[in-house]
């Protein structure tokens, strides 16, 4: 695999979440920038995590010593009958959702070094920090176009 660095082929694009941005801001902004998820910033661009639509969408949840599992939306536990519970997401934030303590990389981390990250994480989202701030990120796309083009 190429040892091209991360900084030859990372997105510089800083567009980034909000903690305290409510969901239907968060969805208006992955559809405006046609992405799935977004890194997650406080107002001196620092890292504070990652949000995607896996994030926020209806999940199974394991319940506590038993094989049981129960649908959760937007990490509430609701009634089946109830999924379509629109008042719900009117009131949770991105940090209600979104995954803190992710892994990153750093611009002189390597094409192998992400894609190994994205392959035992299943990530198709990570950030590029420079000393805890955001300076771009590296999607599954850009990972798959710098392998399949031509030296």
């Amino acid at each position: 695999m190429k040892q091209t660095p991360v900084s030859d082929f990372m997105s510089r694009d800083l567009t980034s979440a909000r903690k305290e941005m409510p969901l239907t801001e968060l969805v208006a902004l992955f559809k405006e920038n046609k992405v799935r998820g977004l890194p997650v910033t406080d107002e001196e661009d620092r890292l504070l995590g990652v949000v995607t639509e896996r994030d926020i969408f209806l999940k199974e949840k394991g319940v506590p010593f038993s094989l049981e599992t129960v649908p959760t939306l937007l990490g509430q536990v609701v009634d089946k009958a109830d999924i379509d519970q629109v008042e719900l997401c009117r009131q949770v934030t991105v940090e209600d959702v979104m995954r803190a303590n992710v892994a990153t990389v750093t611009e002189t981390d390597t094409l192998e070094d992400v894609a190994m990250l994205m392959y035992k994480e299943h990530r198709a989202l990570v950030p590029v920090v420079d000393s805890e701030k955001l300076v771009g990120v590296v999607r599954r796309i850009h990972v798959l176009r710098e392998i399949y083009t031509d030296e």
